[in-house]
């Protein structure tokens, strides 16, 4: 499930030239090692819809406020958005809620999606219930090593989409580490704001940005980036939830 599409590409770009190294982009990106996961069990996933598809996912931070990465939303027109609530499927079922306003941060970087974050506010309050609820925010950036789960509807072997949402389970590669010399990203690419997560046969994947990494039923982090799925030379990057809270709290309440 990490970004993806032409944000990728463009991230794929950078990458050459920084390091003048030549890589193949592959063509069946996937989430690798998932398994099908029941929303009642992610009730604060949501699907970003943009003219009518998914775009990206979501993740619920109140009846009125939606997060997601930055690089979704930006530059893109509000009357286009809706948000697909309490669904299994990213095509069907559930609510469909437009979207009144959003906000991205101020310092997003589109190069480098450093501070790739985002609030929504949707244009009635949801109900919450088994399949619709939010989710709280880490106080605490996530130690490495420790396990953790991204869920989305990105694509499977087929290069399409999956039906239904599917989970995997990460774990944790401290900000230093994942922008060492150890993979191939570097510093550049790696911001202060975000963490890594990986898994030898599991990642997230096109589709899945914005969505939820999640420990202890708490937000730790939200898919923002990566090159390819699941090459353990390049870990998923993801926006490291406790180190934008102060944001995430103040932005959710002005917008």
């Amino acid at each position: 499930m990490t970004v993806y599409g032409i944000v990728r590409a463009l991230l794929l770009f950078f990458l050459l030239v920084a390091a003048a190294a030549a890589a193949k982009v592959e063509a069946n990106e996937r989430i690798v090692g998932g398994s099908d996961q029941v929303i009642r069990n992610a009730p604060w996933q949501v699907s970003i819809q943009i003219s009518a598809r998914h775009e990206c996912g979501g993740v619920i931070y109140s009846k009125e406020i939606v997060m997601t990465a930055g690089h979704c939303l930006h530059g893109k027109s509000v009357t286009l958005m809706k948000v697909r609530v309490g669904a299994q499927n990213h095509n069907y079922g559930g609510t469909l809620v437009p979207v009144a306003a959003y906000k991205v941060h101020e310092q997003f970087d589109s190069r480098y999606l450093h501070f790739d974050i985002a609030v929504l506010r949707l244009s009635t309050p949801l109900t919450f219930g088994l399949s619709t609820r939010a989710i709280n925010l880490a106080k605490k950036s996530p130690l490495g090593g420790s396990t953790v789960t991204v869920t989305g509807w990105g694509y499977t072997d087929n290069g399409a989409y999956a039906d239904t949402l599917k989970k995997a389970q990460l774990q944790i590669i401290d900000r230093g580490e994942c922008a060492s010399p150890k993979y191939g990203y570097g510093a550049d690419f790696v911001g202060e704001e975000t963490i890594c997560a990986a898994n030898t046969h599991a990642d997230a994947c096109t589709g899945d940005s914005g969505g939820p990494l999640v420990a202890n039923s708490q937000l730790v982090g939200i898919v923002s980036w990566g090159y390819r799925c699941a090459d353990v030379n390049y870990p998923g990057v993801y926006v490291d939830v406790a180190v934008l809270r102060p944001w995430i709290v103040k932005a959710a309440n002005a917008l």
